[in-house]
C-alpha cells in the first residue's frame, strides 16, 4: 500500500473511532469540579444565550458540526436526552458557514434542543481539539463530566442521575 493511502486510510479509522479531528489525549486543562468559561452566543432563533442563564439547570454542552459523521451519529442519542430528561442539552455548532449551513440541517434532523452558533475561538476557550465533545455541567455549571469523542444516551442518563 502506497504510504499516503496507508495515512489516509488511518486518519479515517482514527476519526471514525475516536471523532472528528482525531482522538488525542485529553489536555486536563477543563478538570472536573472547575466552572465551564463564560460564553455569550446566538441561537438559531437569534436569541442570545449566555452560560449565566443556564445557571440552576443540569446541562449537557455538546460541541459539533454538520460535517462530523461522528457528530451525526450521536445526534439521536442527544435527541432522547433532551425528550427524556430534566436536563438541558444545548448543541454549540461550530460551522464556518454558521447559521446558513446549521439552521438547515437542525430542521432536516428535527433537533428537539438549543443550538447556538459558535466559532473556534470559543471552542479554544473550553480547550476543544476534536468533534463531538460533550461537557456535562451541574446547576451551578461545573463541570462534572468531559467526553471527548460520542457519547450516548446511557452514559449521559448516568451521569445525570449521579447528580441529580
Amino acid at each position: 500500500m502506497k504510504p499516503h493511502i496507508a495515512l489516509t486510510l488511518a486518519c479515517a479509522i482514527a476519526a471514525i473511532s475516536f471523532g472528528c479531528d482525531g482522538g488525542a489525549q485529553d489536555s486536563g486543562t477543563i478538570t472536573l469540579g472547575n466552572r465551564a468559561p463564560e460564553f455569550s452566543l446566538k441561537s438559531l432563533e437569534g436569541a442570545t444565550v449566555t452560560s449565566g442563564s443556564l445557571e440552576g439547570d443540569i446541562v449537557v454542552l455538546n460541541f459539533w458540526a454538520t460535517w462530523c459523521g461522528p457528530c451525526l451519529n450521536e445526534i439521536p442519542e442527544l435527541k432522547e436526552v433532551a425528550a427524556s430528561s430534566k436536563a438541558r442539552v444545548v448543541g454549540i455548532a461550530l460551522d464556518e458557514q454558521g447559521l446558513k449551513a446549521v439552521k438547515p440541517f437542525a430542521d432536516r434532523y428535527g433537533l428537539n434542543y438549543t443550538i447556538l452558533l459558535g466559532d473556534q475561538e470559543l471552542f479554544q476557550r473550553f480547550h476543544g481539539f476534536g468533534i463531538p465533545y460533550t461537557l456535562v455541567l451541574d446547576r451551578s455549571q461545573r463541570v462534572v463530566k468531559i467526553y471527548r469523542g460520542p457519547t450516548t444516551k446511557k452514559l449521559l442518563e448516568q451521569d445525570l442521575i449521579a447528580i441529580s
